[in-house]
């Protein structure tokens, strides 16, 4: 009896090469576009090429921050240096430093009273936060991290920046101090007597960062492929986040090499430079300057992030897409037992591809069980309270990302995850994707959106959309389905026919749908690093509740709300034309 091909793949994953790549990868400091970091590149270019694939490096400018020096100075009686680091995209002081009265702002909203001085603010730096800062007029801020310092970056512009966008770049200073000094500045400030001098030094320049693809062709269909990527650049050795990534990615390329005359369509890895210090600048310069070519060929976007993580025995929790949800959860429930929650992917982790209307699946895929560890809290308040998971680790983003931080087993647990879900999206006759999961996610998103307007705005015309594109997606599927069936052997001419207009449906269904329900951009541009609602830009419509009828406010709102409500109708109405075309093609009747 012929061995199954999955279990094969599963079983192909080694361990112990897994963690002898990790261990290579993070004997350097890969700040992105340093010298270190292109070491990292040559050794990831010469493995993969060992395994015939065909490789292409490129370098390009991007917009990158390295922090550099920082302290926090209390100034008079019981004068005392706290220890402290800052992040990048901050602002620098001038040599003197940045001396100002502390304000105790913990979690909440930042308001007037922090103007000119410096805001006490409790979690993990962010951008959001940062925002807020710089608009409420402090001058500086002080983040209260959890026992360790991790190092973040501030900046909300997605990418190196634009005319458009440059201004948006962080003009505060910002350090992060430990939970125990955090706690004794507290109650200092709480006096009213807390005045501090912030020195930090940021290096945030243009440079030369490089990005590395290597490609993988499928037989039945060499033009089309998987996008398998990973970032390369670290904070400091970066062992987990993103050694064992990376590690995850070459053993993948050496796996999937021997079984290329299986595949019918192929993967491209792509490892990117300018994720933690150039806010996802790979990623979106690969983005704009190859949007075509993954227009037309890329079938998904497939993520690795910190994988391996000692602890890490959540999988659960990982993120997908409505579309993506079904194929991820077999793969994590066939490797680990686990049953995937329903958590839409969220705006982080090199996610550059939604504008192009690309599928997404994944970024990282396991994490610490939920607990009381700080952490773990923090990163909760990071994500806007949607994480239901402890976190990557307390070494995540700290001199302590080291090797022995990874799990041997967990590892190479994640690695077969992966290895899954690739063959299965290179092996399928029919593209893995569920747009009757995409309706529903649809459904839900406009309703609560018609329920916060009230009688201010009408979603109907959506939501008809909506109802017409799920009964079409019904009919796909079933199709999908049967056709595919019949497509485990070689199957007749017709249904390997079939199966490519399907194929084809499904890619430009995701091209019309996904640039709607996930940014307010569209196809050529990149939203904000900021939290992003399913269909951003009918959101709005819930203030028109809350305004004067007639008001110039609600009017323009009104004005550019009713445009919107066009754009997202035609989208999905045109997704349904795609799939009664396709179904008409194949010969299925309308029932």
């Amino acid at each position: 009896m012929p061995r199954d091909p999955e279990q094969s793949i599963k079983d192909a994953v080694s361990a112990a090469k897994l963690m002898s790549y990790t261990r290579e990868i993070s004997r350097w400091v890969r700040l992105s576009g340093s010298d270190e970091e292109r070491l990292a590149f040559d050794y990831l270019e010469g493995t993969v090429k060992e395994f015939g694939l065909e490789v292409r490096r490129y370098q390009h400018d991007a917009l990158v921050s390295w922090p550099g020096n920082a302290s926090v100075e209390v100034a008079g009686a019981g004068a005392r240096r706290v220890e402290c680091i800052t992040h990048a995209f901050s602002a620098s002081t001038p040599a003197s430093g940045l001396e100002g009265q502390v304000v105790d702002a913990g979690h909440e909203p930042l308001g007037q009273n922090v103007r000119g001085r410096i805001a006490l603010v409790d979690g993990l730096a962010s951008p959001a936060r940062a925002r807020a800062a710089e608009q409420a007029g402090a001058a500086g801020m002080i983040f209260i991290n959890p026992p360790e310092l991790h190092e973040m970056i501030i900046s909300a512009v997605w990418g190196s920046p634009t005319p458009e966008t440059a201004g948006a770049l962080p003009k505060i200073v910002a350090v992060s101090i430990r939970q125990q000094d955090g706690e004794q500045l507290r109650a200092q400030a709480q006096r009213g007597d807390l005045r501090v001098r912030l020195h930090a030094a940021v290096d945030t320049r243009w440079r030369k960062t490089p990005l590395l693809v290597a490609d993988l062709a499928g037989q039945e269909e060499p033009d089309r492929f998987v996008l398998f990527s990973g970032h390369v650049d670290s904070w400091h050795h970066g062992a987990m986040d993103n050694g064992s990534a990376n590690a995850v990615m070459v053993e993948m390329a050496r796996v999937f090499s021997r079984r290329q005359k299986r595949l019918r369509r192929g993967v491209r890895f792509a490892f990117w430079s300018g994720h933690s210090h150039g806010r996802y600048s790979g990623s979106t310069w690969y983005a704009d300057n190859h949007w075509d070519d993954l227009y037309r060929h890329a079938v998904l976007h497939l993520n690795v992030d910190s994988t391996g993580g000692m602890g890490a025995t959540l999988l659960s929790e990982a993120l997908t897409m409505a579309e993506t949800w079904a194929l991820a959860a077999r793969c994590i429930k066939d490797v680990t037992g686990q049953d995937l929650q329903r958590r839409r992917i969220t705006r982080m982790g090199d996610q550059s591809f939604w504008g192009i209307g690309l599928p997404s699946m994944f970024v990282d895929v396991s994490a610490q069980p939920p607990g009381e560890s700080a952490t773990g809290a923090a990163l909760k308040s990071l994500t806007g309270g949607t994480a239901h998971h402890g976190g990557l680790g307390w070494w995540w983003h700290t001199t302590e990302d080291t090797p022995d931080k990874i799990d041997k087993a967990n590892l190479h647990r994640d690695a077969q995850v992966y290895a899954l879900a690739l063959w299965r999206w290179c092996t399928a006759p029919v593209l893995p994707l569920d747009y009757r999961e995409t309706a529903a996610e649809l459904r839900e998103t406009l309703r609560g959106i018609q329920e916060a307007a009230g009688d201010s705005f009408d979603m109907r015309p959506p939501l008809g959309a909506v109802e017409r594109l799920t009964a079409a997606a019904g009919r796909l599927h079933a199709a999908a389905e049967r056709i595919g069936g019949g497509l485990r052997g070689r199957g007749t001419r017709k249904q390997r026919e079939a199966a490519a207009a399907i194929n084809d449906a499904l890619m430009r269904i995701g091209r019309t749908l996904i640039p709607v329900n996930y940014t307010a951009a569209g196809p050529f541009d990149h939203d904000p690093a900021l939290p992003v609602q399913p269909v951003p830009a009918l959101q709005p419509a819930a203030r028109l509740r809350t305004m004067a009828q007639g008001s110039d406010d609600s009017l323009t709102l009104l004005t550019r709300l009713v445009r919107e409500r066009n754009k997202v109708t035609h989208a999905v109405d045109t997704a349904t034309e795609i799939i009664e075309r396709t179904l008409e093609r194949i010969g299925e009747k309308r029932q």
